[in-house]
């Protein structure tokens, strides 16, 4: 038998669909780099206590307990701890794995990559992450992504990838981010001037030859797809060395992962020392 239908006299309540939350407007695009964790005295096995300040930087990297991180000792030996309890005035983590090498680079390399569209800019910071560099300078261009067009690609986000890039790779430290700059603003930065080897991917800049000693500060350029323009080329001409990546032609991802790979291979972590 069917049901009888019966009728209802409250009125419905009509659905609403909720506006999506909006953004402010000219939002922070930086953040700052914060150096390895260290705690004296560690043994495996052993735990230990920590402070509000070692405490906050672990809420930074979004270290819950039960989740393993990266501390360093008062000797400069790297351990792999579990954290245990966690507040905003300390916790507890124990020690259970000591590291061979160091997860922290050799050298110092400051990446200034053009803002990419279609958000690889996220791929870019998290790569550049992994790949260990101390420093993330998204450049304003010509043909790179305008100031406008930040927040559509999801600006925001940057200093999440950073965070969580490394915590995957077991980085003890956070690389700066640097708020979106103009060209003629970051060759004019102190992270330019203090560099030992200014290298950009592109056909320009001068001819000399990369310094005979290793420098401990690089500073890596990579243009926009399209690459720099010609007034950009000429400002860039004596300020920097043109380092080619072969005769193909790279996307500009690409060539940031080719070009932080092939310095830390003739400088950096990938050095063979036989």
């Amino acid at each position: 038998m069917p049901r009888p239908f019966r009728f209802d006299p409250r009125p419905r309540k009509r659905f609403e669909r909720k506006p999506p939350p909006t953004r402010r407007a000219g939002g922070r695009y930086d953040a700052p780099g914060d150096g390895p964790l260290e705690f004296p005295g560690l043994e495996p096995g052993t735990p230990f206590s920590f402070d509000a300040g070692l405490a906050r930087r672990l809420l930074r990297r979004e270290v819950n307990p039960k989740e393993a991180f990266t501390v360093r000792d008062g000797g400069g030996v790297f351990f792999r701890a579990s954290l245990k309890e966690l507040s905003e005035s300390g916790g507890t983590a124990v020690p259970y794995e000591r590291l061979d090498l160091s997860p922290e680079p050799c050298v110092e390399i400051t990446l200034a990559c053009a803002v990419l569209a279609r958000q690889r800019m996220i791929f870019v910071a998290q790569k550049a992450t992994e790949l260990g560099v101390s420093r993330i300078v998204p450049l304003l261009s010509e043909r790179s992504v305008q100031p406008q067009d930040l927040e559509h690609e999801k600006a925001h986000a940057w200093p999440g990838q950073i965070i969580r890039a490394a915590k995957q790779c077991r980085r003890s430290s956070l690389p700066e981010l640097l708020a979106p700059m103009t060209l003629d603003a970051f060759l004019a930065s102190p992270a330019m001037a203090e560099a030992d080897l200014r290298l950009c991917l592109d056909d320009v800049g001068g001819r000399e030859a990369a310094p005979s000693q290793e420098p401990r500060k690089i500073a890596l350029l990579v243009g926009p797809e399209g690459g720099f323009s010609e007034a950009e080329r000429k400002k860039l001409e004596g300020k920097t060395l043109s380092w080619k990546l072969g005769g193909r032609v790279l996307r500009a991802e690409t060539a940031v992962l080719v070009g932080l790979s092939a310095a830390h291979l003739l400088w950096g972590d990938f050095c063979y020392t036989p």
